[in-house]
C-alpha cells in the first residue's frame, strides 16, 4: 500500500510551536465552540477521494492509505476535485525553510528503513512507499524532533 501520512505531517507541522491551538489539553477536555478536530478535515477530504473513485483506506486517527499503483492520473483528478475539502494547509507550498525541515524528516524516515520520497514544493506531504510500520508515528515523531520540528 502507499502510505499518505502528509496530512497528519503537514498539520503536525502547521500545529507544531502554536502555544494556543485550541485543542483540548487533556482527556475528557473539550475544543471551544465552533473548533472542529483537525482530523475531521482529514475523512472529509478521504471521504471525497473515494467518491471520486479511489480506493482510499481511511485509518481513524492517523490518515489515510491508497494501494501502490493507483494510477496517478486518478489521483491528481480524484485531488483537483477535492482541493476545496482538503484540510488546511495541505495544498500551501511551504516555506523554503519549512521544506528544507520536511525533507531532512524524510531522509530521517530513510534512514530508518522507510521507503518515502522527498518533499518538493509542490507536493510537501511525505509519501510513504511502503506499507506502513506499526511504529511509524513513534518514527516520525523522533524524526520531526531532529529536523527541528
Amino acid at each position: 500500500m502507499r502510505r499518505f501520512v502528509g496530512v497528519v505531517a503537514v498539520l503536525g507541522f502547521a500545529l507544531s510551536g502554536c502555544a494556543a491551538t485550541g485543542e483540548p489539553d487533556g482527556p475528557g477536555d473539550t475544543p471551544p465552540s465552533g473548533v472542529a478536530d483537525p482530523f475531521t478535515k482529514v475523512v472529509a477530504y478521504a471521504e471525497c477521494l473515494q467518491k471520486e473513485g479511489l480506493p482510499v483506506q481511511i485509518n481513524p486517527g492517523d490518515g489515510y492509505t491508497m494501494p501502490l499503483g493507483t494510477d496517478r492520473s486518478k489521483i491528481a483528478a480524484a485531488e483537483a476535485a477535492c482541493r476545496n475539502v482538503a484540510p488546511p494547509g495541505m495544498y500551501d507550498k511551504p516555506s523554503t525553510e519549512e521544506l528544507d525541515r520536511y525533507v531532512k524528516v524524510a531522509q530521517c524516515l530513510r534512514d530508518k528503513g522507510i521507503k518515502v520520497d522527498d518533499p518538493t514544493m509542490e507536493r510537501p506531504q511525505l509519501q510513504i512507499d511502503q506499507q506502513a510500520p506499526a511504529n511509524l508515528k513513534e518514527l516520525q515523531a523522533d524524526c520531526e524532533e531532529k529536523a527541528g520540528g
